[in-house]
Parts: structure tokens; sequence; C-alpha cells
């Protein structure tokens, strides 16, 4: 074993030449027999030694694969360390998990759950204490409303037929609140009218309408807002006003205004002479048996084709009809687009367009956007109670409507 590498054996060989020649020498000095023993022993020899290259070589083979596996076995040991590195890593991450990730979600679950408990105590609220009460505002205010429809349909019917309208006469008191309003009346028209910028932008989107239809008339005109736009976009336009104060101011201003009475500057112009009349905010101040012989006048006066625009506040808007629109002592009476239509129709115009115009702000509204999150079928009636109140309450201010003259029919 001791001549394993490559330098044991040749160590081997060098010892085996020695044996040989003190073989020699012995034989040379020795009998014969002892001779022949020697030489029997040095032959056994030579064939154990044979015997062993093989056994050599394949105990160098061993130590090749002891080489190699004592390799293996050192990177075994590198990965080996590698993995136990590795789960220790894991275990500070599920470790980190447990104390912190978990915590912040039973956190948020708590939130959540506080959240929802929250919502149902105010959806419990909405449907045990204000649904009830608001459905029982609305019955009175649809009892209301169905009464004042009443109240225009039969106004209506009765003109159709032309039976004569029931219209109290003045009185002294009218007739001294009339003079006491005509003091004021400047002072409404800035309060209420609104300012003369603000004006002019709603009235901006009109112009379109008046093409083709010069000359323009415009009943009831106020400060004379339409009159400059008119005038700045090059339309040929006069306007009616009673207000004597206004009148001067819109005559300083280089106006056609003519100071009268709506009714009386009506009848004294020529048949067919006009392309279009505007009645903005006008015709809430007339009583019931002015506006029907208004709205006749006016049809004689335009020309075949020629156009009456007017608009009036919205009734349809609870806050206007109930409120807003009585802030303004000259107001007679709301006027709903529906009756506003009846009445022209039996005057013989065609409604060729109604228009809704300047609803509230939506920072006033119910609804800002965004659907309930909570139960879909809770949830849906709160979005349709929201929106249906919202219509109620903050929708159009104002409505429009533009009528056309229509040939002339035998009753």
């Amino acid at each position: 074993m001791s001549g394993g590498g490559p330098r044991g054996r040749s160590a081997d060989h060098a010892s085996e030449g020695s044996r040989q020649g003190l073989v020699r020498a012995l034989a040379a000095m020795l009998p014969w027999n002892l001779v022949q023993e020697i030489r029997d022993g040095q032959a056994r020899l030579d064939r154990a030694e044979n015997r062993l290259d093989p056994i050599e070589k394949r105990i160098d083979g061993v130590e090749a694969r002891l080489d190699a596996f004592g390799e293996a076995n050192s990177a075994l040991a590198g990965r080996q360390d590698l993995v136990e590195s590795t789960l220790r890593t894991l275990q500070e991450l599920l470790e980190s998990i447990n104390s912190v990730r978990l915590l912040a979600v039973d956190q948020r679950v708590d939130r959540v759950e506080a959240e929802l408990a929250q919502t149902t105590d105010e959806v419990g609220r909405l449907r045990d204490a204000v649904m009830p009460a608001a459905e029982g505002r609305w019955d009175v205010l649809f009892e209301r409303l169905a009464f004042e429809l009443e109240e225009t349909a039969s106004l209506v019917e009765r003109m159709l037929v032309s039976e004569p309208l029931p219209v109290p006469k003045s009185d002294q008191s009218e007739r001294d609140l009339a003079d006491g309003l005509a003091k004021i009346q400047p002072l409404l028209v800035e309060a209420f009218r609104g300012s003369e910028a603000e004006i002019g932008f709603r009235l901006g989107n009109t112009l379109p309408l008046f093409e083709g239809h010069e000359p323009v008339v415009d009943l009831g005109c106020g400060r004379g807002e339409l009159l400059l736009l008119l005038r700045e976009a090059g339309v040929e336009a006069r306007g009616i006003e009673s207000d004597d104060a206004l009148v001067q101011g819109a005559i300083r201003r280089g106006l056609n205004v003519d100071h009268a009475d709506v009714l009386d500057a009506l009848r004294a112009l020529d048949e067919g002479s006009v392309g279009a009349f505007t009645a903005f905010h006008l015709f809430e101040h007339f009583s019931g048996a002015l506006l029907p012989a208004v709205l006749d006048q006016c049809r004689r006066v335009l020309r075949p084709g020629g156009i009456l625009v007017a608009e009036c506040p919205n009734p349809h808007n609870l806050r206007v009809g109930a409120s807003l629109f009585w802030q303004d002592p000259t107001h007679v009476r709301p006027l709903l687009p529906e009756t506003l239509s009846l009445f022209l129709k039996a005057s013989g115009f065609k409604v060729d367009h109604l228009e809704y115009l300047h609803p509230f702000p939506e920072e006033q509204c119910f609804r800002l956007g965004e659907d309930s999150k909570v139960d879909s079928v809770i949830g849906g009636r709160i979005d349709r109670l929201e929106a249906r109140l919202d219509e109620l309450l903050h929708g159009p201010r104002d409505f429009r409507l533009v009528a056309v003259k229509q040939p002339h029919l035998k009753k």
C-alpha cells in the first residue's frame, strides 16, 4: 500500500532490481537445491507482484472517486448552507407578516365593519324616518299641484269654447298696490332680474333663433340686454317697456324702445310687420285674461312663419313654484309650460321647441355624481329618491318655448 502512487511504484521497481541481483549472487554461492528453492520463491514473488498491479490500479481508482466524492461533498455542504440561509430569511418574513401585516389587515377589517354598521344605521334612519316624512310631503305637494292643474285646465277649456273667463274686477286697493309697486320697480329689477352680465350670458344662446326673422320686437325689454346683443349681431330690433325709468335708461344707451303698455303697443302695430317676438319673464306678470289677448295680437302682427320666444320661471321646480317665484310681488301666478303651450295653440301657434334652463348649482344637490355604496336594493331606492328630490328641488329654474305662427284656422 505504501507504493499506491507513481513514486511508490518506481521505488518498488528499484527494490525489485536489488532483489534479483541479490538472488543471483546467492545462487552462485549456495548449493543447487537451495538455489532452486530461492528461484521458485522468486517466481512466486513475481507472480504475487503481477497480481498486485491491478489491485493498485483499482486502489488508485477508488482514491480518485474518494477525491471526487470529497469535492461533491464540499459543494453539497455549500448548497446546504444556502438552503439554511434561505429558510432563515423565510422564517423572518413570516414573522414580519404575522406581526405587522396581519395586524394592519385586522385594523382595516375593523374599520370596514364599523363603516358598514354606520351605513346600516343610516339606511335604517332613511327607511324609518326620512322616507316616510318625504313621502308625506310629496303627497301634499302632488295634491296641491293636481288642484292647480285642474284649475288651469278648466280655464283653458273655457277659453277654447269661447266662454268668458271669471276675471275679478280690480278695486281701489289693487290700484293702490300697483302704484306702490311702480315706485319700487327699479329696485325689483335689480334684485330679482340679475346682473346685466348674467342676463346677457343667458340670452346669448338665443341669437341663432332670430336669423331670418327680422325685425325682432322684445316685449317687456327691461334694461335692454337682449336689444344690446341683437344690435351687436346686426339684427334689427326694438323694445316695448311700461316702466319709464327702464325706458329712459335704454334710450340713453341708444336703443330703440317704446314706452307703452304691451297690449296697446301690439294693437298699434301693422299686421304681418314683425318677424319675431320675445317675452322673457313677462307672461307670469299677466292675468288670465291679458295673456290670451297678448298672444292673439302677437299672432296678428307676426308674418307667416314668424316666431314667438317666451321664457318663464319653471313651476315644476318646487323651490321656484312654492318659494322663489313669490319673491317678486309683481308676479301674478306660476305658469306651467303645459299651460302656456295650450294658450299658444289656442291663439294659432305651433309649439316648436320646449327647453328647460338654468338648474341650481350642483353643490346644492343631494347627489354629487356618486351612487350609493350600500346594498343594491336599498341603494337603488336611495339613488332614485335622491334623483327625484333633485329633480323637484334643484332642477331647471326656467323654461323656454319657441312657437311658430300657423296659418289661420276657421273656428
